[in-house]
C-alpha cells in the first residue's frame, strides 16, 4: 500500500496516515532528553498551563524513506507546538521549568496529610487523578473532581501506599485522551529512606543515576512548505490513533549521558493506545528490515512493578510495557566503555498482533544512553540485592467475588464496554465494604488486548489463562495459551499492580484488599464519590470501557441486579457498641441469613432468621472488637460494621 496523505487546500494542512511497515525513519540521537526537575516539598503547588513546545528542538528526524520504491519524505519536527505542561508557580522562571508535562513529585510515606494546591491557568476544563494511590474519593482526581479555569483545587491526603513509582494525569471525563496526549502528565517516586531497607541499595540520585522516563507515541499535523512537511500541532482530539513518532520525556531522537555504574530506570507507558515492546540493545535497529533473530539484548534486572518491590531482581531482555504501567530496572553501565551507546529500542514487528492497534511506527530506536564517566554519583552502586521484598498474597478471606466482562468487535461499529454497559457519571456499578478483601475475574471476551486499571487499589493476580507475554529471548514472546496460577506465574504477572494487560481472549483472576478512605453511604455524595475501573488505552476510556465503584463504611439495601443504587429500605441494628446483644428495626421484614465476619473476612457465625426488625441476637461467643454483620435476603443486602466491647 502507497503512503497516503489527507490534503486539506482550505488550511493547508496534511495529516499523516499510519504507514504500512515498508517504511523507516532515519533518525539522529541529538536531542539532549529532559530530565523533569523535582518537587519535594513543602510547597506542594502546580499550576496547569497552556505553552509551546519542540519536541525535535535539534532536527533528529528529516527524512522517512519508503523501502518500497526508495522515496524520501522529508520533515521537519523542529517546531513549536500548542502543548499543556504543569509548573509549580516559583518554577517558571528559571531553568527546568516544563514547557511539556510535568515535574516529578518526591513524596515521603508518612500518616500527615499533604495539600496539594491545583491551579488551573489553561483554557480548559481539567481533572489531575492521581494514578495508582490509596486515598479519600475526593482526593482522586477522576472525573468527578472537575478543576474549572481559574479554580485553585486543594487534593489533601495522606501517603500512605508502599515505595512505588506513581503517575499523575487529566482523567477529564471524555477529554482525557485529548489532554493527556497534549502533555498532561508527570510522574510521582513514593519513598521511605528511614524505613526501606532497599533505600541505600539501589540508585536513588534523581536525575544521575534515578531516571524518570515517560515513553510515549505520537502523531503530528504537518504543513507543505517547499515539499518539506513542516510540523504544526499534535494530533489530538478524540481518536489521535497510535502515534507515528516514539519519544522519551517530550523529545524525539533523544541522547542521555549516564554514569559508568548501576543506574535505575523507571519507565512508564504514558501514551495513549500505543503498547511498547521494550528492551536495550547496543546495535541500532530498524525492526521493520530485521527479524531480530541474532539480537544481543543487554540485561535489564526488574526490581519493581508499579506497586512496588519484586521478591528479587528478575532479567528481562525485553517486556511488554503498557498504557499506564510502570516498570522499574537497573541496567548495569559499568559493564561498558565511556562513550558506549546503548538504544532503548521497541520492537515492532515482534509485536503480538493482538496488541497492536494501527501499524504505524517509524524506527524501533527510541533514544540513547551514553556511557560517561565524568559524572559520578554521590554514592554510586555497582551491585544489586540478590533479593528485595518477600512478596505473598495478602492475608484474609474472599469477602465478595466479582466477575467483569470485557466487550466489543473492533471493526464493527460496537463501542468497547465493560459488561455491555456504557459509562455514566451518575451511575454507580459497584459498592465495596471498606476493609475488606475482594476477587475479580476480568474476562476479555475481544480479540484485542486491553490494560485493565483500576483506581484506589494495587492487585495481586492469583490466575491467568490465556496468553500473556513470556520472552523467547529473540524480542518476541512464546504465545501459547497457558493456564498461570500464583505462586508458579510468569514475571509478568508478579508484582503489585493497578494496571495489567490482559490479552486477547484471556482471562485474569486477582486480589485486592479495599483498605482505608470509605465514604459515607449517603445517596446524594455517593454519586460525587466513586473511583474508577477502566481499559486505560485512553479512547476507550473515553468512549465508555469505564465503571465506577465507591468504598463505604457500612452497605444498606445494594441490590445486584442492576447498575443503580437503589433507595435504601430501611433496617437498623442497635446499639452500637454494645457488649452481648444486638438488636433491629425497620420496615425490611423478609426472611434470610444472617452472617458475622471478622475484619478480614472470615466467617465466624451465621444463622437463617424469618426476621430481623424485633429480633434479639447475642454477641457474646464473638470475638470482641470489629465485627462485620451481614444480611442477605434475595437482592437486598444489608451490611455494617459493629464494635464489641
Amino acid at each position: 500500500m502507497k503512503t497516503k496523505f489527507i490534503f486539506t487546500s482550505l488550511l493547508s494542512l496534511i495529516l499523516m496516515c499510519f504507514w504500512t511497515q515498508e517504511t523507516q525513519a532515519q533518525k539522529k540521537f541529538i536531542n539532549p532528553v529532559p530530565i523533569p526537575y523535582a518537587i519535594e516539598g513543602p510547597d506542594w503547588r502546580l499550576n496547569i498551563i497552556d505553552t509551546l513546545h519542540n519536541f525535535d528542538p535539534n532536527g533528529a528526524v528529516d527524512t522517512v524513506i519508503d523501502q518500497r520504491n526508495g522515496n524520501k519524505l522529508i520533515f521537519d519536527l523542529n517546531g513549536l507546538v500548542q502543548a499543556f505542561a504543569y509548573n509549580n508557580p516559583d518554577s517558571t522562571n528559571v531553568p527546568g521549568a516544563m514547557t511539556y508535562s510535568g515535574p516529578t513529585f518526591i513524596v515521603n510515606r508518612t500518616n500527615d496529610r499533604i495539600d496539594f494546591p491545583i491551579t488551573n491557568n489553561a483554557d480548559s476544563l481539567t481533572t489531575l487523578h492521581w494514578h495508582a494511590l490509596n486515598l479519600p474519593a475526593e482526593s482522586d482526581g477522576g472525573p468527578h473532581q472537575r478543576i474549572k479555569k481559574g479554580q485553585t483545587w486543594n487534593s489533601i491526603f495522606p501517603i500512605i501506599d508502599e515505595v512505588q513509582t506513581a503517575w499523575y494525569h487529566s482523567h477529564l471525563m471524555d477529554l482525557t485522551t485529548d489532554q493527556v496526549t497534549r502533555g498532561m502528565a508527570g510522574m510521582m517516586y513514593v519513598q521511605d529512606p528511614n524505613n526501606d531497607p532497599l533505600y541505600a541499595q539501589l540508585p536513588n540520585e534523581y536525575g544521575v543515576n534515578d531516571i524518570p522516563l515517560n515513553i510515549q507515541a505520537k502523531n503530528f499535523n504537518f504543513d507543505t512548505i517547499n515539499n518539506v512537511l513542516k510540523v504544526n500541532s499534535i494530533k489530538a482530539g478524540e481518536k489521535p490513533g497510535p502515534g507515528t513518532w516514539g519519544m522519551v520525556n517530550g523529545v524525539v531522537g533523544g541522547v542521555l549521558h549516564v554514569p559508568q555504574s548501576m543506574v535505575r530506570l523507571r519507565m512508564l507507558n504514558g501514551s495513549t493506545i500505543k503498547i511498547f515492546n521494550i528492551g536495550l540493545t547496543k546495535e541500532l535497529l530498524y525492526d521493520h528490515t530485521t527479524s531480530n533473530d541474532s539480537i544481543h539484548f543487554e540485561n535489564m534486572w526488574m526490581v519493581a512493578t508499579g506497586g512496588g518491590y519484586l521478591d528479587y531482581p528478575r532479567p528481562i531482555p525485553n517486556n511488554l510495557l503498557s498504557l499506564g504501567d510502570r516498570r522499574e530496572f537497573i541496567v548495569d553501565f559499568g559493564q561498558y566503555s565511556p562513550g558506549d551507546t546503548i538504544y532503548l529500542t521497541h520492537f515492532q514487528n515482534k509485536l503480538p498482533a493482538d496488541t497492536e492497534y494501527g501499524k504505524s511506527w517509524y524506527s524501533s530506536a527510541m533514544m540513547a544512553f551514553v556511557v560517561d564517566n565524568t559524572i559520578q554519583p554521590n554514592r554510586p552502586v555497582t551491585s544489586i540485592p540478590a533479593t528485595l521484598k518477600p512478596y505473598q498474597i495478602a492475608p484474609g478471606s474472599i469477602f465478595k467475588k466479582r466477575v467483569k466482562n470485557l466487550l466489543g468487535a473492533p471493526g464493527s461499529g460496537e463501542h468497547w464496554t465493560i459488561d455491555g454497559i456504557p459509562m455514566v457519571m451518575n451511575v454507580i456499578n459497584d459498592t465495596v465494604l471498606v476493609n475488606t478483601k475482594e476477587e475479580w475475574i476480568i474476562n476479555n471476551t475481544t480479540t484485542k488486548a486491553h490494560p485493565w486499571h483500576i483506581h484506589k487499589v494495587q492487585f495481586q493476580v492469583t490466575e491467568y489463562v490465556g496468553d500473556v507475554g513470556v520472552p523467547d529471548g529473540k524480542g518476541g514472546f512464546t504465545d501459547e495459551p497457558a493456564v498461570y496460577t500464583y505462586p508458579n506465574l510468569p514475571d509478568e504477572l508478579i508484582g503489585w499492580k493497578d494496571v495489567q494487560l490482559i490479552r486477547g481472549g484471556a482471562e485474569m483472576t486477582y486480589v485486592a484488599r479495599f483498605d482505608s478512605f470509605p465514604s459515607p453511604y449517603d445517596m446524594d455524595s455517593l454519586f460525587t464519590h466513586g473511583f474508577m475501573y477502566h481499559c486505560h488505552i485512553l479512547t476507550h476510556e473515553d468512549n465508555s470501557m469505564m465503571h465506577q465503584f465507591v468504598v463505604v463504611d457500612s452497605l444498606v439495601s445494594t441490590v445486584t441486579n442492576t447498575t443503580e443504587l437503589q433507595e435504601p429500605k430501611t433496617l437498623t441494628l442497635f446499639p452500637n457498641p454494645t457488649n452481648n446483644l444486638i438488636s433491629f428495626k425497620g420496615d425490611f421484614a423478609d426472611a434470610g441469613v444472617l452472617r458475622f465476619y471478622d475484619v478480614s473476612g472470615k466467617l465466624l457465625d451465621e444463622r437463617n432468621m424469618p426476621s430481623l426488625p424485633g429480633s434479639d441476637v447475642r454477641t457474646d461467643h464473638l470475638p470482641k472488637g470489629i465485627i462485620i454483620v451481614e444480611y442477605v435476603s434475595g437482592n437486598f443486602r444489608f451490611v455494617e460494621r459493629l464494635i464489641l466491647q
